[in-house]
């Protein structure tokens, strides 16, 4: 027989009591779980009632609880580092697709970019073609449109005042001013330019463009990107869709193309009859030009 001394202070036998609790959960834990397995192997649960059996159950379902919650977001945990991985990939191929669509459509401009100004050597008189350079557009005014530009070449490459700009598409402009690298041009769309020219379809028929005409709606012809001038002699046939090219005069050699012929406006108390010509050039996108040995006029 085992004497157990106890001490007569309060927090000795609170401190039993509590051991005394918590083994007897334990105890009536262990119990019920192995009454439990005991009753799945023999087909018979004798534990389905009592006390003891709703309190292992109540312990059963909060750990199945606990282990389900666990597994739950242990699996949410996994499947979202497997998510941001394949994000991760998903957008670095996206980055590479994307630099390879860059360069291929660099490529692609500078093929075209070749094949115009390939182009633009049928535009020039033979004489002309072997003192002609290629060169690219390195800045322009301000605005949507190349009213002047400038050209990465310059007296050390061949350029000189007065000579002419052309690419795949026509007449560009004439270069103004040169230094040793770099040269000044206007364009078309300049009011300080002009350029005499004809229709294709009859030389005789003869006229000039300039921005500086004053005709009706001209500043939403200029918006557009239009340009405009004149006929010599108002008794010239000229109608819409009428092929205009250089007609030799000046500077310009003949047969440069210029545009087409996009209206015609009779101005009867002046006498004159004006045009209004949709340019072949895009002069919101203009990148290489080849640059024209002025003719000698003198």
């Amino acid at each position: 027989m085992i004497n157990l001394k106890f001490d007569n202070s309060k927090k000795d036998k609170k401190k039993i009591n509590v051991k005394v609790v918590a083994t007897s959960i334990v105890a009536i834990t262990l119990i019920g779980i192995v009454g439990i397995s005991i009753g799945r192997f023999s087909g018979v649960n004798k534990l389905k009632t009592g006390p003891i059996l709703d309190t292992v159950t109540s312990v059963q379902k909060t750990f199945n609880t606990g282990f389900v919650f666990l597994k739950d977001n242990l699996e949410e945990l996994i499947n979202y580092k497997k998510n941001a991985k394949t994000i991760d990939s998903l957008k670095k191929e996206k980055e590479e697709l994307q630099k390879e669509v860059a360069e291929l459509n660099n490529k692609l401009d500078e093929v075209e970019s070749l094949e115009s100004l390939k182009k633009s050597t049928s535009f020039i008189e033979e004489e002309y073609k072997a003192k002609s350079i290629s060169a690219k557009v390195v800045g322009k005014n301000d605005g949507n449109w190349y009213k002047t530009f400038v050209i990465g070449a310059g007296s050390s490459d061949g350029v000189k005042k007065d000579s002419l700009a052309v690419n795949g598409s026509g007449l560009v402009g004439i270069v103004y001013e040169v230094s040793e690298h770099y040269s000044k041009a206007i364009s078309l769309l300049d009011t300080k330019s002009s350029v005499s020219f004809k229709l294709l379809k009859d030389a005789n028929a003869k006229g000039v463009i300039t921005q500086s005409t004053n005709i009706e709606s001209q500043e939403d012809y200029k918006k557009n990107g239009y340009l405009q001038g004149y006929m010599f002699d108002a008794s010239y046939d000229v109608l819409p869709g009428d092929v205009v090219v250089t007609s030799g005069l000046g500077l310009y050699p003949e047969g440069i193309p210029v545009g087409e012929v996009d209206k015609v406006i009779d101005d009867k108390n002046k006498s004159l009859k004006y045009v209004v010509v949709k340019p072949y050039v895009d002069f919101k996108n203009i990148d290489n030009v080849t640059v024209v040995e002025p003719r000698n006029i003198g």
